[in-house]
């Protein structure tokens, strides 16, 4: 929206990168000798992909943008929006790259504090957000690394509450029971960010997208690098989307195997929040954390205020039953040296 836009992108063009027929094309320095394809720079803004995504979606392709994971999409947030100085809100804990990611960008980062590690009083949020005159409010939902979701309402009461643009960071949202859905056509200083990392399980091609009003992805288009999403990227997600059964099958296999990891992790003595995402939070001695690395069982571990806090990702059944199996061999271990 223009009234939370940096001054220096309002007159700003975008890059165009024009896409023309050709017999001969020799207009943008590139090599000669490569593999079929791949000596010529990708389509700009992902043409096929982002379609075929949007037809998907429900939306226009005009109210996506593609990026090189949502690492990169929060960063054109903030480059479109951010000016040095301003304020970034969120909430504690969360992802630790929203902090990082406004101290590159010379914003000024605050937070407030989940109560029990879970739950966000939306009222004081907001309260929260205006008293700091936030500029970006930055929503994990699921949160990461707590797993914790907020509802659908909840939302639309920050979205409509705060004066900000806000950032809806969806990364997790194909493992929650939440009905998929968005209101950025109601609610244009809103915007969605999902990956293809998680639910498509292909991090490794470093895929993501936001969905927002027009005049925000036009703004958004702006500032980013043209060719950002290269020809393999584009490739393997176009080949993803013709088979969303397999996603949908990874889904369901992690939502099983995260129920039953709850149910043994509790029966072990722990105490797993409540997770909608593909891994469990929950607080446990340090020195369970070292057996399991001492026997190649990586976890991870935080400090500062989430020291004794460990997040697991929920693995294969096989990966899973691995560390049952090794967090019983360290309780028997530490029981016998008592």
């Amino acid at each position: 929206m223009l009234k939370y836009l940096r001054k220096e992108i309002r007159d700003l063009k975008a890059y165009e990168v024009k896409e023309r027929d050709y017999v001969v094309k020799l207009d943008a320095n590139e090599g000669i000798d490569w593999l079929d394809g791949l000596n010529r720079y990708p389509v700009d803004r992902s043409d096929a992909l982002r379609t075929e995504l949007a037809r998907q979606l429900g939306k226009l392709p005009e109210e996506l943008v593609l990026g090189n994971g949502s690492s990169e999409l929060i960063e054109l947030v903030f480059k479109a929006y951010l000016e040095a100085g301003e304020t970034v809100a969120s909430f504690s804990p969360t992802f630790t790259m929203y902090k990082i990611f406004t101290m590159i960008h010379k914003g000024r980062y605050v937070e407030m504090p989940l109560t029990d590690m879970q739950t966000l009083d939306v009222a004081r949020f907001i309260d929260f957000c205006n008293a700091h005159r936030a500029k970006v409010v930055i929503i994990g939902n699921p949160n990461n690394p707590t797993g914790t979701v907020l509802s659908h309402e909840e939302i639309e009461s920050i979205v409509k509450g705060v004066d900000a643009m806000v950032i809806i960071d969806e990364a997790y949202i194909e493992f929650s029971d939440l009905p998929v859905t968005e209101k950025t056509r109601e609610y244009p200083n809103s915007l969605v960010l999902r990956t293809f990392s998680k639910a498509y399980g292909l991090a490794g091609i470093r895929l993501g997208y936001m969905i927002a009003h027009e005049e925000v992805v036009d703004y958004i288009n702006r500032v980013r690098s043209p060719y950002n999403l290269n020809v393999l990227t584009q490739a393997v997600g176009l080949k993803a989307l013709e088979s969303p059964q397999s996603a949908q099958k990874n889904i369901e296999a992690v939502k099983k195997e995260r129920e039953r990891m709850t149910v043994a992790l509790k029966e072990k003595g722990f105490s797993p929040l409540p997770s909608q995402a593909n891994f469990l939070f929950f607080p446990a001695k340090r020195g369970l954390y070292r057996y399991l690395e001492e026997r190649g069982v990586l976890i991870r571990g935080f400090g500062g205020a989430l020291e004794g806090y460990y997040r697991l990702t929920i693995g294969t059944r096989e990966e899973n039953d691995v560390v049952l199996k090794t967090i019983e061999e360290a309780q028997n271990a530490r029981s016998q040296n008592r």
